[in-house]
């Protein structure tokens, strides 16, 4: 869920911690502190071993090579998994003036509260400051960076957000945790479980009532190797989902089109008095990418990049745009979208409602990739894929929806039974009857216990079928293109 929002949102406790009056780097606690609006959400990275740990993938080719660690707190959608806003700080090797940064981000310097800040087209604020640290807030909301730069405000602290960052160590490259308190409804829960299929035979109020006392969910990575835990924290004991936890969780993530093969691999235990289930197991790079896409890390990453990468005291004044440097940004974006086409050309769905989904975050993901000094006709090109992209999620999910109005109507009319209801009653008959109808015959009110499975595989069946237009339109586009800017520019794209 993209990447930018991590690196950025930590850049911007850095300005805190002069704004506060900090003599050091801001602590994940100083930063939740910070905030104008209680978050829900925080993110810590160790970038240096990140990078390692990524290296030869396309996450680590996302990720900034001057940028040493990062802390974000943000306000997460918990519906599309999308920060609403963002704050933090990166420590970097090396920083920039306001004006460079403005100069080189295509933006602007403004003056907020006493304070240089610096409007960029990514949609954020950027502030440079001692020490090597540079601010961000997302998005570039100005009312919203008033209100963080004065000192007279409080606010609410999340209780768990805020044990957490009290565990956080170096011994991780990544932590996320995600306040969840309050969250979930018993009543909407119940109605949900019953369908699903890990929980068949369970007593699903109780379990219910478990997961509405979910207290959120921290996610780190190692350090020293991809290796993955998840804590999901309870306030009792969730005896009833504990022997089931995994099959429950591994449906969870399916339906919420989220690809994690390895989890099969993952082992699961109960601890702190079994009010936490603790899942442990390898993570891929291309799955800790999706998980850092939930805060837009790689676009405010890119821009401290840029801003720190080649300062110096003798860097020209104003910015040079030469046709070598547009060669060589327009080369990095071209590659970034082969990156991203390849990963929906090989990503494992398990049903079209998935790869729409998917395939939706994809298109997310050209559109947040930074286009400064790039060719004009690639960075339409980008926008093009992105919109076939989302074009094709939009199809797929109207196709699964026309079937399943289809499915329906074909029960209208079967009196007491219905099409579904013939399914689980009559599934090894083959063949079942709605009852006598209004006027005691059996005229129209024949079930076809086939009928759902039969409106389903027409529906992927289609839907399958026009992804596969789309991934032979999409790579014949990509080959175009290349010989297009290798052509234009005289290098190998």
């Amino acid at each position: 869920m993209r990447f930018s929002w991590l690196t950025g949102s930590m850049c911007f406790a850095s300005s805190l911690a002069v704004v506060q009056g900090w003599c050091a780097e801001p602590s994940m606690l100083d930063v939740l502190r910070s905030c104008p609006k209680t978050a829900n959400a925080i993110v810590q990275g160790d970038m240096v071993a990140l990078r390692k740990l990524t290296l030869g993938s396309p996450l680590h080719e996302d990720l900034p090579g001057n940028v040493v660690r990062v802390r974000i707190a943000a306000e997460l959608d918990l519906e599309s998994f999308q920060p609403d806003w963002e704050i933090g700080y990166a420590a970097v090797e090396k920083t920039s003036t306001a004006e460079s940064i403005a100069q080189r981000e295509g933006g602007y310097v403004d003056t907020l509260q006493g304070r240089s800040i610096v409007w960029t087209p990514n949609e954020m604020y950027l502030v440079p400051l001692a020490d090597n640290v540079v601010s961000i807030v997302r998005p570039a909301d100005r009312k919203f960076v008033g209100q963080w730069l004065k000192k007279d405000r409080s606010n609410v602290v999340s209780s768990y957000l805020q044990q957490v960052a009290g565990r956080l160590t170096d011994r991780q490259s990544v932590s996320i945790a995600v306040d969840l308190e309050d969250v979930l409804s018993t009543g909407v829960l119940n109605e949900k479980l019953a369908q699903s299929k890990s929980l068949q035979g369970k007593n699903i109020e109780s379990i219910a009532k478990s997961l509405s006392s979910v207290q959120g969910i921290t996610i780190s990575v190692a350090s020293d190797a991809l290796e993955a835990t998840v804590l999901i924290d309870f306030l009792s004991a969730p005896t009833e989902l504990t022997p089931v936890a995994k099959a429950f969780f591994a449906e969870v993530l399916t339906a919420r089109g989220v690809q994690l093969d390895e989890f099969s691999q993952w082992k699961m235990s109960a601890v702190s008095e079994g009010k936490t289930l603790s899942f442990t197991g390898p993570i891929a790079s291309e799955t800790l990418d999706d998980l850092l896409g939930m805060f837009t890390v790689h676009r405010a990453s890119r821009g401290v990049t840029t801003v720190t990468k080649t300062d110096s005291p003798s860097a020209p004044t104003a910015p040079q745009t030469s046709p070598s440097v547009v060669a060589e940004n327009t080369r990095d974006y071209f590659r970034k979208v082969i990156n991203i086409v390849h990963r929906v050309r090989d990503y494992s769905a398990n049903n079209t409602g998935e790869r729409a989904q998917w395939n939706g975050n994809m298109a997310n993901r050209i559109d947040e990739m930074p286009t400064l000094e790039v060719d004009p006709q690639m960075v339409m090109f980008g926008a093009e894929v992105a919109k076939s992209l989302r074009s094709n999620s939009m199809s797929m999910q109207l196709t699964n929806i026309s079937q399943g109005a289809a499915a329906v109507a074909a029960d209208a009319g079967t009196g007491a039974f219905s099409t579904a209801t013939a399914v689980g009653t009559m599934a090894g008959m083959g063949y079942g009857y709605g009852g006598y109808g209004n006027y005691g015959s059996y005229g129209g009110n024949f079930v076809d216990p086939n009928s759902p499975v039969k409106y389903y595989r027409m529906g992927q069946a289609q839907g399958n079928t026009s992804f596969k237009e789309l991934m032979a339109r999409l790579e014949q586009s990509l080959a175009d293109m290349r010989r297009t800017m290798t052509e234009k520019y005289k290098i190998q794209f």
